[in-house]
């Protein structure tokens, strides 16, 4: 089994300086010289506690090398403040902006010495009471009722199950925590971890926008949420393979988050309307008069990495994702052929981007149905989730068309049923899911596929079923399984197995 996460970090400097008073060593930092000195823009307190810069420099925050006085970014030299307690776990928050690192500080983290390092195993000084491996998980349980939530470490942050956690949606991943990480991982530790990545900040600005809020309602009651706005986007549906594709442009499916660059708000969004609060640096060159539609992408079978990228701040790992466009919605009345002429005529003009933070998605014309086959099993043999089809001439529609289809592949596999899931909604009463174990002993839920009647009559415990699925996850459980039936001429479970394409292939991982 190979490690799907470089092992990325940056290195707080070992602490030395003499005092003057007691002529012994004491806790000070040494920093390393920044490259920029003088001309270094960079105002991340991040970045100024661990470079040198010259004396006076403007932009050094008075931390500098020779100073006597305790160095470091401002929230260590302040107790921990009231919005970090743990009853105020679910307050509502604010995603703030992303940092203006210079370019070195993020297409450089590959290095040897940052792989081998662990970017939670101290921060500013303190380590965690426990630590923990990438994809390692605790189970925790509630001191105040029986609920059992699950702690996981994913990269570089930690997640918890519980609704604390949860329901800091506006928070950046790396930046949650709750009272369950808080015991665990120590509060100190906590408090670092979550000021650093610019939780406090977040939490500020929360409650001023609130107050703001208020002020304008003439109430002092807690304003009610704005409902965000989703953008009108091109979906697809699934690709009759009867239909003849011929002249149809096709292009790789990519594996990971669809987002739309909002040239108004210089800001990415999903789907459902929630930003992406991508550093400066990546968004640097985006078009100001034109929206692009595409993916934000960190590469084949990595869709959990992606999205756990995408939901952070103040992350070194945005240098792996790249944004993947096919697309322009607002000159959607202009034929697909255009609109892709209009996209490379712009980044034409901007080539650096292309190389840094853009990559225009490859479009060929479809000669026919074996044409098609052909490009489908040359795509899944190098990991790829599948293919998108555009008709010819087609207009954007900012909703679901047949213009725009998908073809992929899916696997069967056979799992044990161990236990049911109440339904909930207009299930409940009846079953909501299944619990199955698969061959390899890992559990998972089936919540899809099932009619009325199995969620009455569900399958029996240690009954074998056979469920469909796209691909696995990083845990090894099957992404977005689908029940199909009871397979009455088998006993035990048995899990679908995947040709070893190449050793990159994550779905081949053991």
């Amino acid at each position: 089994m190979f490690c799907r996460y470089f092992r990325q970090s940056f290195q707080f400097p070992r602490f030395l300086f003499r005092s003057e008073t007691a002529g012994r060593m004491n806790l000070m930092p040494t920093m390393d010289k920044c490259k920029y000195w003088d001309k270094c823009y960079q105002k991340n307190p991040l970045h100024l506690s661990r470079y040198e810069h010259p004396a006076g420099h403007a932009t050094d925050g008075g931390l500098r090398k020779t100073s006597t006085t305790p160095v470091g970014p401002a929230f260590l030299q302040r107790q921990p403040s009231p919005e970090l307690d743990s009853s105020s776990d679910e307050s509502d928050a604010v995603v703030v902006d992303g940092d203006t690192a210079p370019e070195d500080l993020i297409r450089n983290t590959d290095s040897k010495d940052d792989k081998e390092q662990d970017p939670l195993a101290c921060i500013v000084g303190i380590k965690p009471l426990r630590t923990f491996a990438d994809g390692e998980t605790l189970s925790v349980t509630s001191k105040t009722s029986s609920a059992t939530y699950t702690i996981k470490r994913t990269g570089d942050h930690y997640y918890c199950t519980c609704p604390a956690w949860r329901n800091q949606g506006a928070i950046p991943l790396n930046a949650r925590t709750c009272k369950h990480l808080k015991e665990v991982l120590g509060e100190k530790y906590e408090v670092a971890r979550h000021a650093m990545n610019g939780g406090a900040t977040a939490l500020k600005q929360s409650r001023k926008r609130a107050a703001a809020d208020d002020d304008d309602n003439g109430s002092s009651t807690a304003p009610k949420k704005a409902k965000k706005e989703a953008p009108k986007l091109l979906l697809a549906n699934s690709w009759d393979l009867d239909r003849d594709p011929t002249g149809w442009w096709v292009s790789e499916k990519l594996d990971g988050v669809r987002a739309l660059w909002d040239p108004k708000s210089k800001t990415f969004l999903s789907r459902l309307g929630n930003p992406f609060t991508a550093p400066d640096w990546f968004i640097e060159g985006l078009p100001t008069n034109m929206s692009l539609d595409g993916e934000l992408f960190a590469g084949r079978g990595k869709f959990s990495e992606t999205v756990s990228v995408v939901k952070t701040i103040n992350s070194k790992q945005w240098h792996k994702i790249k944004f993947h466009v096919f697309d322009a919605p607002s000159i959607g009345s202009q034929p697909f052929e255009q609109r892709i002429e209009e996209i490379k005529k712009y980044f034409a003009s901007t080539t650096a981007i292309l190389d840094k933070t853009v990559h225009i998605v490859e479009q060929q014309r479809c000669t026919g149905p074996q044409d098609l086959l052909d490009q489908l099993k040359s795509i899944e043999a190098k990991g790829g989730e599948g293919l998108m089809l555009r008709e010819f001439g087609s207009v954007y529609e900012g909703k679901r068309s047949a213009t725009l289809r998908k073809v992929k592949t899916f696997y069967d596999a056979e799992a044990k049923v161990v236990g049911y899931e109440p339904g909930k909604g207009k299930h409940k009463g009846s079953t909501g899911a299944l619990k199955c174990v698969m061959e390899s002993g890992k559990e998972f839920k089936i919540g899809t596929g099932l009619s009325d009647q199995e969620r009455r009559n569900p399958p029996a415990i240690d009954a074998i079923v056979t469920y469909r699925f796209q691909e696995l996850t990083n845990d090894g459980v099957p992404r977005f399984p689908s029940y199909i039936g009871v397979r009455v001429d088998a006993d035990e479970p048995k899990d679908y197995v995947f040709p070893k394409k190449t050793k990159w292939d994550p779905r081949c991982m053991t």
